[in-house]
């Protein structure tokens, strides 16, 4: 087992785009679970938008990260030991982990780490079976009530959540008009 655990973290706020400035690549002591939880290995993670939020210090949905913070993100891993009865070491898990190599999780509370089926490629739980994808379904079908042959207005439609959305109003036999940041995304 490593005697280390490698972890990115929020070194300052960024002023514009993200820079090599903006985190820092630090060795933290490797965790160890308590009762019930479980150390799991990233094996990937993820890259969103509302990432970029989180760096700023403003209220939002979540709170910032704050600086010297692991950087948040979704991650997929294998469960490398297990203080609990519901999960065995080598299950794939979904959770939020953070821009880290290991993290101790717990199957309860706030967004709780997750045991994937088998049969589906892990990374898609961090896209289209992920946040990203839970939001356009639901955000489309239970707010936006599409019909059939209604026209959805669709921002951002070269992004994770546009994109799948898109593909939902499609589905449900509507015209779509999608909108992205320019020539080369909307191709």
């Amino acid at each position: 087992m490593n005697e280390f655990n490698r972890q990115w973290v929020l070194a300052q706020r960024p002023v514009g785009l993200p820079n090599a400035d903006t985190f820092r690549l630090d060795e933290a002591p490797m965790p160890t679970p308590g009762d019930g939880e479980l150390l799991i290995k990233t094996r990937w993670l993820s890259f969103d938008p509302t990432q970029r939020g989180w760096m700023e210090d403003r209220e939002s949905y979540m709170p910032p990260v704050q600086i010297g913070e692991v950087m948040r993100a979704g991650t997929v891993g294998e469960v490398v030991e297990s203080n609990n009865p519901d999960f065995k070491v080598g299950d794939i898990v979904q959770g939020s982990g953070g821009w880290q190599e290991f993290f101790v999780a717990n199957a309860g509370g706030f967004m709780p780490v997750q045991k994937l089926p088998e049969g589906v490629p892990p990374s898609w739980f961090l896209g289209v079976l992920g946040v990203t994808g839970i939001t356009a379904y639901f955000g489309l079908l239970d707010l936006g009530e599409p019909e059939p042959g209604q026209t959805v207005l669709v921002s951002g439609a070269a992004g994770a959540t546009g994109s799948v959305a898109a593909q939902i109003a499609r589905i449900k036999g509507c015209r779509v008009i999608g909108i992205a940041g320019g020539p080369e995304k909307c191709a």
